[in-house]
Parts: structure tokens; C-alpha cells; sequence
């Protein structure tokens, strides 16, 4: 039978040596676990990308018009979100895809069936500035009650007619990329 160490016995276990031999146990295991958790491969900078491609088909199927949506972007234009508001008793439907621009900066499409007044409303009050033509369309060029930039282009040629609006906090070269892009 054994007896319990004494005082004296105890401390002279405690050496500089006994400490190592039982620290060097729980370090390596430490540096496994954190060896085998720490993340790898390209750093993120935080942005939520979103799948537009089936945002884009649902949009299609759902929302009763031809949804007219950007393409050919660099795939440096991420999107981040999308949103779509059906058709309703007194709105039309809209369809909306914000992007993070290879600026750094964030840049959005929304589209409606609705009149292009109606469909801007949701901006607050514009002012008009000029129109700006892009790949050959006449876009209005207006400014936002914030000093954003908002674009906006009446697609006749879809069924029932599609108004676009382009905008966000990107500068106007990038707002032009992106309403160029719509299909």
C-alpha cells in the first residue's frame, strides 16, 4: 500500500524538468489541433457572394416579364444580394440585384414592369441631370436625394415594357459597365 507524499516530497517534485515533461505533452497537442483548424487557401474579405445565376431564373419564372438581367460582367463584379417583389394589387413586380464592383465599391440593378416614375419612387425624390448613351442606349441620368447616381432606360421592346434602374455608391464608369450589360 502507498502512502501519500509528503510536503516535503511534493516540492521536490516540483522541478523546472517535471514542469517540461508535463508541458511538452499539451503543447503538441495545441499545435495538432491548430495545424489541423486554421484556415487555408485565398483570404476572404468578407463579401457574401450570392448564386444570380438561379436568383435570375427564379426571377424569370416568378415575376410575369421578360426579367432583363446583366451579363459578360468580370467576374470581378461579385453579387451579394437579390430581392424580387411580385406583382401586386397596386405595384408591379420589381426584380433587384446588388453587386460588390471591382472598386471595392456597391453597385445595383432593379427592374419593373411598372411606369419608370413608379418604379424610381422607391429612391426618393430625383433630380434629372442629362441622358448618357451606353452601347447606343439613351440612358436618363438622374441624381438621388443622398448625391448618388441613378440611371435609368425604359426597355420598349419587352413585354409588357421593363424599366431598369442602375445605382449604388460606385462612380459613374462603373454604373455604365453595368447598365451596358444588361440583356
Amino acid at each position: 500500500m502507498t502512502r501519500p507524499l509528503t510536503p516535503s516530497q511534493r516540492q521536490r517534485l516540483r522541478t523546472p524538468a517535471n514542469l517540461w515533461r508535463a508541458l511538452v505533452p499539451l503543447l503538441v497537442i495545441v499545435s495538432v489541433t491548430v495545424l489541423v483548424v486554421w484556415p487555408r487557401g485565398a483570404t476572404s474579405d468578407g463579401v457574401h457572394v450570392i448564386d444570380a445565376t438561379s436568383k435570375i431564373a427564379a426571377a424569370r419564372a416568378q415575376s410575369g416579364f421578360g426579367v432583363l438581367a446583366p451579363a459578360g460582367l468580370d467576374p470581378r463584379w461579385r453579387p451579394t444580394n437579390s430581392d424580387l417583389v411580385p406583382r401586386g394589387p397596386s405595384n408591379g413586380a420589381t426584380f433587384r440585384i446588388g453587386y460588390y464592383t471591382p472598386a471595392g465599391k456597391y453597385a445595383e440593378f432593379l427592374e419593373g414592369d411598372d411606369a419608370a416614375d413608379a418604379v424610381a419612387a422607391s429612391y426618393g425624390p430625383l433630380t434629372s441631370e442629362n441622358t448618357v448613351a451606353i452601347n447606343g442606349v439613351s440612358w436618363d441620368a438622374l441624381r438621388r436625394s443622398d448625391g448618388r447616381r441613378l440611371l435609368r432606360h425604359t426597355f420598349a421592346t419587352t413585354t409588357p415594357p421593363v424599366t431598369v434602374l442602375v445605382t449604388g455608391s460606385a462612380g459613374a464608369d462603373e454604373l455604365a459597365t453595368l447598365a451596358g450589360s444588361m440583356h
